[in-house]
Formats: structure tokens, sequence, C-alpha cells
């Protein structure tokens, strides 16, 4: 493969070639990382420093704007297009991203790491917006395990009914925010947009809070580093809340990349038909892996339609069922099926376990619940992906240890997601008893 490395050094701009295998993206990324070495470009994927969530794709499908799954969320900026310096032969350079992190002391301050306090029983609640979704299961095992390993307090609560309510949500976070201990204890919560919860967090750090944001978090063009440093303060500095989990837009343009290349080897078709659902369209973190996330991958392929709408399949499989039927009995060009959640794809495949749907589709959606892999098992979903809810809960305790123990600043723990398919379904349906280890942890912590 060859490349006209003097265009890269007159242009510092490169193209890859879009919609193709994974095997032939590596090439290209690769010729490209030698053909940059020589040219003395200074990066690879750009996004101009915007602070949006980006719609290129890795070799694994998983989307990227320039920056890293550490937590270095590239959502801050020169802004101007002139800082830095060196040679440009008189273009204006481009903006660098870049991410700052606040070095703040926390509310156990003052920190002695020569000789450390042991034994400090600490109070750890996770506020999530619906305790009932079957997805939290594994959030909540894993926080409570974390608990049990760090030898803190606390448990995971939220509103109990169908449906998660962001106005109870909020008021359960400040019933907590009273019962925690300033200077000692941590509040961890899920944001669902970027404006009801800055008053309830701000309020927290105000109390002497650790706050972090577990799981949902804000689209990152309305929640960033600059955003929250205008918003928070604490102990009259620039703060910012740190995020353990996914970015949804990034995790639906690596549902669509999956889809699309299971369409290209699955389906005996020149066209491709795609028809999206979402069980929570009230759920704004949900709804951006459909849209933005996967639409906007899709909308790159030239064999790709999409239905316009995004089908309502609710949180009831059996009307999941009915709706999804009922749409593909009135489009039969639709041969793809994909879920912003676990409803649809389920919807999807007990309509073709009952007989009703005979015709060929590639059916995929997101997520790890029971539902879901014995569908996978049985041949019926191809393929969801796993976005690591156990770990979502677990890892805001060590998170909130190191800087309530040791004094070190926390940051953002962002990162990909998981496919399941046929091939390692009988892992995943192994490991997927976090009822039963919630069964255990309420008998035995």
């Amino acid at each position: 493969m060859a490349f006209d490395r003097e265009k890269i050094r007159e242009k510092d701009a490169f193209s890859i070639e879009l919609g193709i295998p994974r095997r032939e993206l590596l090439k290209q990324l690769s010729a490209l990382g030698a053909a940059g070495a020589l040219a003395g470009c200074s990066s690879v994927l750009q996004d101009g420093g915007n602070g949006t969530e980006g719609s290129a794709t890795d070799q694994n499908g998983t989307a990227s704007n320039g920056s890293s799954e550490n937590g270095s969320s590239g959502n801050e900026s020169s802004g101007n297009g002139n800082a830095g310096g060196g040679n440009t032969g008189g273009q204006p350079l481009q903006d660098f991203e870049f991410s700052r992190i606040p070095m703040v002391p926390p509310p156990s301050a003052p920190i002695d790491n020569s000789n450390p306090d042991t034994g400090v029983q600490r109070r750890a609640e996770f506020i999530i917006q619906n305790v009932a979704n079957p997805f939290f299961t594994p959030l909540i095992a894993g926080f409570n395990d974390a608990l049990n390993q760090f030898d803190w307090n606390g448990g995971v609560n939220g509103p109990s009914g169908g449906t998660q309510s962001q106005s109870q949500q909020i008021e359960i976070i400040n019933t907590t925010i009273d019962q925690l201990q300033g200077g000692q204890d941590v509040l961890v919560t899920t944001i669902l947009d970027g404006q009801a919860y800055i008053d309830p967090i701000q309020r927290a750090l105000d109390d002497d809070l650790a706050v972090i944001n577990g799981h949902s978090t804000p689209a990152e063009e309305d929640w960033n580093n600059d955003i929250m440093r205008e918003n928070f303060t604490y102990k009259d500095s620039e703060m910012i809340i740190p995020h353990v989990g996914i970015r949804d837009t990034r995790g639906g343009v690596a549902m669509a990349a999956e889809a699309y290349e299971r369409m290209q080897s699955q389906l005996d078709a020149d066209q491709y038909t795609v028809m999206f659902g979402n069980g929570l369209p009230g759920n704004p973190a949900v709804t951006r892996r459909v849209d933005p996330g996967a639409r906007e991958f899709l909308s790159t392929k030239d064999d790709v339609t999409m239905i316009e709408e995004t089908l309502d399949v609710t949180t009831e499989f059996a009307e999941a069922q009915s709706r999804v039927e009922s749409r593909l009995s009135t489009n039969e060009d639709i041969n793809v099926v994909l879920g912003a959640g676990f409803w649809t794809a389920v919807g999807a495949s007990q309509a073709v376990e009952s007989g009703n749907v005979s015709r060929d589709l590639v059916i995929g959606g997101f997520d790890l619940t029971e539902a879901v892999l014995t569908s996978i098992r049985d041949g019926s979903i191809d393929f969801t992906m796993g976005q690591d809810p156990y770990g979502q809960g677990f890892l805001n305790v060590p998170l909130a240890w190191m800087y309530m123990e040791r004094g070190i600043e926390m940051k953002h723990l962002e990162f990909g997601v998981t496919i399941i398919d046929e091939d390692n379904v009988e892992y995943a349906l192994q490991r997927n008893v976090w009822s039963d280890l919630r069964d255990w942890q309420e008998q035995n912590l």
C-alpha cells in the first residue's frame, strides 16, 4: 500500500477509506503510522478539539474522537487554532486535544502518607435512576463487592418503579446528602442531563463530600471538563466530577460497525434496511447509542437505508415483540433490527422464534441480560454489546479510596464495549449469575 508522503507533509492530512474490513483498516493505520512518522505528523486522528463524541471507528469497531478510552476524553482544547509553537509555514495550527484534572485536596485532608490513618469507616452511596431495571443487578453487585473489599459501608439506592424517574432520583440524592458525613463519605450518582444535577452535586461538594459520576453521563458537548469547571467549585477551586463508564455514542457506533460486518457476511442482499428500537426513549444516554451513534456510522454506507423513526418498544418483552412484528410486517425490506438496549433485540428474537417472522435478519442490541444471552445461544439474536455494568459499579470505590486515603485526584475511567455472540456466549452465561451473587451478598455481607 503506497502513500504520497509529500501530500501528507503539505496538507497535514490523511484519509482512510470507510466501510472496509477491520484487517484492511489495520493495514491502512499501520501504513499511516509509518508515513506520519516520516512526515513529522503529530497525530493520526483529530476532531478539531471541539469536545464532541466523534464517529470515527478504530480497528475494533469502537468509536474514537482522537482520544484514548482511558479517561483522557478530549473535551478541552486551545480553542483558537493558534496555540503552541513550531514552524507551520504560515498555516494556522490545529487545536490540540487535552484534558486537565484539578489537583484539589480531598474532604479527608490533610493526608499524611508517611503515617496513614487506618480503619477509617467510610460510607459510599450510589444513587441510580431505576433499581428495578435488571441491567443494574451486576452494577449493584460490583458496588457491593468493592465496598466489602475496602471495608466501607453503603449501598445502591434509587427509584424502584417500573420506569426511571429523574425527579425521584434527584430527591433521593438530596436526602442521601443529608445522611452522609462531610469530610469522610462519598456520593456516587448517575447523571442523565447537564442541568438538573448541577445543584445537588454542588450541594454535596459544599457539604464536603467526594462525588463521582457512575454509569450514565450526559453527552460530551453538554458535560465535559470545561463545563464542569464552570459550574462546580470545591474549597475555592474549580472541580470536575469523574466519570466511570462508557460513552454511549461511541458504544452505538461500535454496535453499528459490528452489525454492518454481519450484514455483509450473513445476508444475501445488495441493500440493507435497518430498523432501530428503543425501550427507554426518555433516557438520553440510551438514546444516544442510536441517535447519533449507530445512525451516524451507517449514514456513511451507500448500501444502507435506515427507517427514520426509532420504534418505542417499551420495557415489556411481549409488547416489544408485538411492536417489532407489526413494523416488520408492514415493511418487507427490513432485514436488520438493532436496539439501543436489550428489549428490541429480545422482541425481535421472540418474533422469529414464534414463526411470525420467517425472513433472514441480523438482530443486535445492547447489554447482557439473561434473555439476550439465551437468545444468542439459541441462535435468534446475532450479537449484543456489553458495557461492563459490574465494573461501572466496582470501580467507583477504589477511585474514591485513592482520593480519600492517599490524596490522589480522581480521574475519568471511560472504556469501550465488548461483543458477545455465538462464539463466547457460553462463557457470558456462565458468569451471568449476578442475581445469585446478590443473594449471597445479602446473606453474607
